[in-house]
């Protein structure tokens, strides 16, 4: 057995095939959807990325080159039956709503849904996506604090960041607000940071924090460098597709960018983490978020044995299981579901086949 049928042998004896009731959250209705998870963490389909590179003459096109560092996941918040992937790649190919005509402004470098995946925007230019603005880049400060084993985040009362209890050199932005033509301000408190916290990093001395700012329509002290440094993929919540295969499909090419930019899972980033809004919100309020981190996981890690030459296939035995890994239904009666998984390399065929208890 070759060491990418041992690594499915592992997934095989490891991860549960599970059944969740998901909550699919969008502006026109909010409706439930049986999520069924696939046979293994990994999506076995090839990325079909479609080229729709909005025209440069666009206003949502900005056109400037800046370095990326971050991947930033959305969900369209959008459950209209016929808003699919390729509704809203034309949405921003002509910047206008395609169903009423009106002006569209935002933008991101991809769409992703169950009819494929859209390329709107190059992955090294500025889109309008995360909420933060465009005048400020993803920067680091030194904060003046020795780095050490601990570290909690706090607001001092004159508005400075602290670390560990000890004042930085960063301010904390101040909370506002306008109440009846009144604008409030006041101090924060960590209780007003977006639940995915601030930008910190270290070097072999210092922690650093990065720039933030208070989103007034969010009410969260949320991070810069979400329009300008990252990288936006908007995932379709359409009713009447499989929505946790969009997101499925949006893990694989998150793989891809983290492979092609440098990047770590870390670095992978929710709409909230620029702006405090509840986006990704199917996957935030059905609690899925580090399990879609998980797939990104194994689909980084699949990515490695592909670079190094294996393809590689399933091939299903049991009914209610597709090609691609999908469960379109879990059996009735508690059995065991049939596949095999087959590698290709340097012309040399090798295969197993697995029964996975559901």
């Amino acid at each position: 057995m070759n060491k990418v049928l041992e690594y499915f042998n592992k997934l095989n004896n490891t991860e549960e095939v599970f059944k969740k009731e998901i909550v699919v959250c969008g502006w026109q209705k909010i409706f439930k959807q049986t999520m069924i998870s696939s046979i293994t963490p990994y999506l076995f389909e090839s990325l079909d990325i479609k080229e729709h590179i909005a025209k440069e003459k666009n206003e949502n096109r900005d056109l400037r080159i800046k370095p990326k560092v971050y991947i930033t996941v959305h969900d369209t918040g959008d459950t209209g039956a016929k808003h699919t992937a390729k509704f809203w790649s034309d949405t921003v190919y002509k910047e206008m709503w395609v169903d009423t005509k009106e002006p569209y402004k935002a933008s991101f470098q991809y769409v992703v849904g169950n009819d494929g995946i859209y390329h709107n925007i190059p992955d090294n230019e500025v889109a309008y996506h995360a909420g933060d603005t465009t005048q400020y880049d993803y920067t680091l400060y030194n904060t003046g604090v020795k780095v050490s084993d601990k570290f909690e985040l706090g607001i001092s009362e004159d508005s400075f960041y602290t670390i560990n209890g000890e004042k930085t050199t960063v301010p904390a932005p101040m909370f506002e607000k306008e109440v009846d033509g009144k604008v409030i301000k006041r101090v924060c408190t960590v209780d007003d940071i977006n639940d995915q916290g601030i930008c910190m990093a270290v070097d072999d001395e210092y922690f650093y924090l990065g720039e933030t700012y208070f989103n007034k329509t969010y009410e969260k002290i949320a991070n810069r460098g979400g329009n300008n440094n990252s990288i936006g993929i908007e995932t379709c919540v359409n009713e009447g597709t499989n929505v946790w295969l969009s997101f499925m499909r949006c893990a694989k090419l998150v793989a891809k960018l983290l492979d092609e930019n440098d990047l770590e899972i870390y670095d992978i980033k929710q709409h909230h983490f620029f702006s405090g809004k509840n986006c990704p919100q199917t996957l935030r309020v059905n609690n899925l978020w580090e399990y879609f981190l998980h797939l990104v996981e194994v689909e980084k890690d699949i990515l490695e044995f592909v670079k190094e030459g294996y393809q590689i296939k399933l091939i299903p035995h049991s009914e209610y299981l597709e090609p691609n890994g999908v469960l379109t239904k879990l059996p009735k009666c508690v059995k065991g579901i049939e596949y095999t998984i087959e590698t290709t390399k340097d012309d040399v065929v090798e295969s197993y086949k697995y029964v996975k208890l559901v």
